[in-house]
């Protein structure tokens, strides 16, 4: 049997919710993409959890046995994950950081590199969902998280980083968009984007973005490394929007194009259990210089 951490998260969330909505919102993923993970549980485990109403979701037999064994399983991963924790930082003082694969490869070593002064040990942690990222600051396996915390409710202390702009990047041989030096965005609102999945901040903004101006995001394909999707776009095999701080990792058959009246940025934060963390972090990023 092959049961995925998040798939009982979900299920755990929309029984204890009664909503497929509120369980959604709560795990920062779109409803879609919530339902498809309780169908693969259903799939594995072979038969129906939930019962599904326009009034809501009640578990059936199956369901409820399985909530009661999956909160001892999620009580016990957690419990694990701090004595894990406790265990690899005995007599350490260093930070542990998370974040996006972008945050932690482009943005993070930089800003290291240049304060090798503040003699202070780290290590960074990779994550693709904002559940995981706030999940991991919960439980106390990682210091701090950085992504864009505007519109996701949490408690924890916040610290702005920066700000950055989104760009569309096509390759410079792209039939329409090859030998443009800006564009508008009702140039691009009918287009197809290779893009990242749903639970980063990148994908929740560009949407938010085009949902503000009735528009509908298109989707050609998703892939989880911005990285990756840059591969894509310098095949020539389609296009992205993507923030500032991918032009870096930009071939030379990429241009990275103004869009002119986007007006979308992505704020980076440090998001900390305690204001003192938070302190610390500043001083080894030092957010005053762009990313």
């Amino acid at each position: 049997m092959d049961v995925k951490i998040e798939w009982l998260e979900a299920f755990c969330q929309t029984a204890e919710t009664k909503s497929l909505t509120k369980a959604s919102e709560i795990l920062h993923i779109s409803q879609p993409a919530l339902s498809k993970q309780i169908r693969n549980l259903e799939d594995e485990l072979g038969t129906q959890l939930l019962m599904r109403s326009s009034t809501g979701v009640t578990l059936t037999q199956p369901g409820l046995i399985l909530l009661e064994r999956s909160k001892k399983i999620m009580n016990d991963l957690n419990e694990m994950r701090k004595e894990i924790t406790l265990s690899q930082d005995e007599g350490k003082d260093e930070l542990i950081i998370g974040s996006w694969p972008s945050i932690a490869t482009i943005f993070l070593p930089g800003r290291m590199a240049a304060n090798q002064e503040a003699n202070m040990a780290f290590k960074i942690r990779v994550f693709y969902s904002f559940f995981d990222l706030l999940k991991n600051i919960e439980n106390g396996t990682i210091d701090a998280a950085l992504f864009d915390d505007r519109g996701v409710q949490h408690n924890f202390h916040t610290a702005p980083l920066f700000k950055e702009s989104f760009y569309l990047f096509a390759n410079i041989n792209h039939p329409v968009y090859g030998n443009k030096e800006n564009v508008t965005f009702d140039e691009i609102r009918n287009d197809s984007f290779v893009m990242l999945p749903e639970g980063c901040d990148i994908r929740m903004l560009i949407e938010k973005e085009f949902s503000t101006r009735d528009e509908t995001l298109h989707i050609a394909l998703e892939i989880e490394l911005g990285q990756s999707i840059l591969g894509f776009v310098h095949a020539n095999l389609g296009i992205t929007i993507l923030p500032e701080i991918f032009i870096i990792q930009a071939k030379s058959t990429i241009k990275a194009i103004p869009i002119t009246d986007f007006g979308l940025t992505r704020q980076i934060s440090a998001i900390t259990r305690e204001k003192s963390t938070s302190r610390q972090l500043l001083t080894l990023l030092n957010p005053n210089s762009s990313p």
